[in-house]
């Protein structure tokens, strides 16, 4: 008999909470994705830098300021590779 002159309870909106961590999950899964994709390109500038300089390294270390005469080469590493 109390059910009768109580208040009446508003139903719970399971629906609405449900939805509403479903979009916190999708917003977290897109910084995710996000922040993955710029380390991906951050790695591929990385490596192509470092392809760069391996390819360009050569060029460098003759204009270096070590070898004063570049047609001379660089005294005391040898006068063949191998010796």
């Amino acid at each position: 008999m109390g059910g009768m002159f109580s208040t009446p309870r508003a139903p719970t909106n399971q629906f609405a909470a449900q939805q509403k961590a479903m979009d916190r999950q999708a917003e977290i899964l897109a910084k995710q994705e996000a922040r993955l994709e710029s380390e991906e390109m951050s790695a591929r500038g990385r490596a192509a830098s470092s392809a760069k300089s391996r390819r360009r390294g050569g060029y460098r270390l003759l204009l270096s300021p070590t070898r004063t005469n570049p047609q001379v080469g660089i005294k005391g590493s040898g006068e063949t590779l191998g010796g």
